[in-house]
């Protein structure tokens, strides 16, 4: 066995170097670079321990076969797949992107064992190899937790049994069961796997590569594998009840099937036609502006590649002609296949993901026309490669890690736990980061059963469900309070208290945690609720830049005040509350898109919130009464959304 790897070794130092060169970028400094959790990445990190430890994930749903997470779903099969980490390592960031480490591991792998099935020639192979380890998309795919970073290698796994399966048809089954089990890896799954696999079936069939009795109890087979799947979809589609069995097929509140049927709907010619020009644009230019996807300086496959592919695909195709081999059709299929679903795809690169291993094997096929037709061309190909490569990995471990460290939240979760750890009274958490509540879910471990008692949701039912506070964490902008036991968790811009005054501030790489009762006075604040119709223009208001007040389209009188677009806008008035009694807030808002607020809170503390709906008309909005004593200090705020807010007459009233 020794010498038979020694062996191999000595035939293969190339390749062997190539994988550890891959190895090596793709593991190296992995809990560090990208530093800080995506919220997907926290998300299906805390279902995988949830349903590890409780059975069910943070909805309550039993062994879901789909997740609910934020309303509209998340893919399972990533989840399920990193439960053997987070048992085996804790639940942290290493143990949640472990599984697109080892995908990206086996992926370069496969794609040279298939490879040298399509090309029938060792270097060809080892330009295939080359191609794929240097891959900037492949590099970065393999070193987060996006859910469906895992679903092209499934693929790649699928085809490589379907050629096994060529010579030893019993491998068919492997393919079978990858390609199933990859329509719970991404959405894009239900249109990719039945034009995929009705097309290689039509294909296997044609040319009678397989006996059609093992294509029939294969099919057999692929339909119970998806059944569960197809039935979520129909539970979803047709608005059915969730159904239970071994497993759950959940309800979500607003399902993303929807965003793919309807390219069906309304001018279906121009939705197709706009997603493809989108698509060509992204292909071409290599980007999708999303600096988690693309360093937009070396794209998915370095700017020098698109000629090589554009070679790549001419040559495939003509070799297809000339002399048709099954490989290269199933590769051919699978480049079509992806073209097709970019008709009915908002695009970005992970959601079109499916297209990029396809892409790599045409640009090996065009350095293979190129060393057929031009001398020297492969070794100049290399070398360039190389160089962008090189280029690539200085970049990404050095000026990268800064650039993306605060779109994925660094230090967010060491803050969340200290602050935890400072009180044990309220943590008042900054919604700046987009879904904080799944990092104190993770970052503390909560049962979801705590989370699902005293969770409150700021728009029950939406496709993204905004938590206001759970158990002892709340969420929006934290209000520092004098004389209250509690930590603030905010960003590192935020405005802080002087240590003096009482209040002890530990700061992180990117957030800060405030904790101490402190002894802040109120003297700032004047007396009663005024200008609440913004005659007096900004008069007792305090405003962010992308706030004011205007006169375009007031409810009544001459002025309005206004929000531009981003939850980082906000307008407040701090008073002192002149008698005690029941108050109520109301006041006439119009806004076009939804996510914004409006609320109260009495000496810090949130105590009435209400979202506001997109409707451009101006709607009253009136917040249920709270009791109020006298001399209490009450900030009334209104906190922008997706889309402008407009506001006016806004009233505080003592209720009768």
């Amino acid at each position: 066995m020794l010498i038979r790897l020694k062996r191999w070794i000595q035939r293969n130092r190339l390749l062997l170097l190539l994988f550890m060169v891959g190895a090596a970028v793709r593991v190296l400094y992995a809990g560090a670079i990208p530093g800080g959790l995506n919220q997907d990445e926290a998300s299906i990190g805390y279902e995988a321990f949830s349903i590890l430890h409780y059975g069910m994930d943070r909805n309550g749903i039993t062994l879901p076969i789909h997740l609910i997470a934020w309303g509209s779903g998340q893919n399972a099969l990533y989840a399920y797949l990193s439960i053997p980490f987070v048992y085996l390592f804790g639940l942290n960031l290493v143990s949640v992107r472990m599984v697109s480490m080892l995908f990206g591991l086996v992926g370069m792998v496969l794609f040279y064992l298939i490879a040298k099935r399509v090309f029938k020639k060792e270097a060809a192979a080892l330009s295939s190899a080359f191609l794929i380890v240097i891959c900037p998309w492949h590099i970065m795919m393999s070193r987060w937790a996006l859910e469906s970073n895992i679903f092209p290698t499934l693929v790649l796994l699928a085809v490589y049994f379907l050629f096994k399966a060529f010579e030893q048809p019993r491998w068919l089954v492997g393919f079978t069961i990858t390609i199933g089990l990859s329509l719970y890896a991404y959405g894009t799954a239900y249109f990719f796997v039945p034009v995929f696999g009705l097309s290689v079936l039509a294909l296997l069939a044609v040319k009678q590569t397989i006996k059609r009795s093992v294509l029939v109890w294969n099919s057999v087979l692929l339909f119970v594998l998806a059944a569960p799947i197809g039935l979520f979809l129909l539970v979803n589609r047709l608005d059915r009840p969730m159904m239970s069995f071994l497993f759950s097929i959940p309800k979500l509140t607003v399902p993303r099937v929807e965003q793919v049927s309807s390219a069906f709907e309304g001018q279906p010619l121009a939705m197709l036609s706009h997603h493809f020009k989108s698509f060509l644009q992204l292909y071409l230019t290599q980007n999708d502006g999303l600096l988690w996807n693309a360093i937009p300086t070396f794209g998915y496959m370095y700017p020098l590649a698109l000629p090589i592919i554009g070679i790549g695909i001419i040559y495939g195709a003509y070799r297809l002609v000339v002399q048709f081999r099954v490989e290269t059709a199933v590769i051919g299929l699978w480049l079509g296949t992806a073209l097709l679903m970019t008709l009915i795809t908002d695009v970005n690169i992970n959601r079109i993901n499916i297209i990029f291993y396809p892409t790599v094997f045409a640009a090996a096929a065009g350095l293979v026309w190129l060393h057929k037709h031009i001398k020297y061309a492969l070794a100049i190909a290399i070398a360039a490669f190389s160089v962008y490569f090189g280029l690539f990995c200085g970049q990404y471990f050095t000026s990268y890690s800064k650039q993306i460290s605060p779109m994925f939240y660094e230090s967010f979760g060491e803050a969340i736990a200290y602050a935890s750890d400072a009180t044990e009274g309220t943590v008042y958490v900054t919604d700046d980061v987009m879904m904080p509540y799944i990092y104190v879910l993770f970052y503390e471990r909560i049962s979801p059963q705590l989370y699902l008692d005293t969770v409150d949701y700021i728009n029950p039912g939406g496709a993204f469900q905004f938590v206001r506070s759970f158990g002892r964490y709340q969420f929006g902008k934290p209000t520092i309070q004098s004389e209250l036991e509690a930590a603030y968790v905010v960003s590192n811009s935020a405005p802080l208290p002087a240590e003096e005054l009482g209040y002890q501030i530990k700061k992180f790489k990117n957030y800060t945690v405030v904790s101490g009762k402190g002894n802040q006075e109120k003297t700032d604040a004047h007396v009663s609720f005024r200008n609440g119709g913004f005659e007096e223009g900004q008069q007792h208001w305090r405003l962010t830049l992308g706030a004011g007040v205007a006169g375009n389209r007031p409810f009544g009188g001459t002025k309005l005040m206004y929000l531009d677009p981003g939850k980082d806008q906000r307008a407040s008035q701090t008073f002192v509350n002149p008698a005690s009694g029941e108050h109520s807030l109301s006041a006439m808002v119009s806004a076009n898109a939804e996510g914004g607020a409006i609320g109260v809170l009495v000496n810090g503390r949130k105590v009435q919130e209400q979202f506001i709906a997109a409707r451009e008309e101006y709607t009253k909005i009136q917040l249920p009464a709270v009791s109020i004593a006298e001399q209490d200090l009450v900030t009334v705020y209104v906190q922008g959304g997706s889309g402008w807010v407009n506001i006016d007459d806004v009233e505080w009233t003592l209720q009768k």
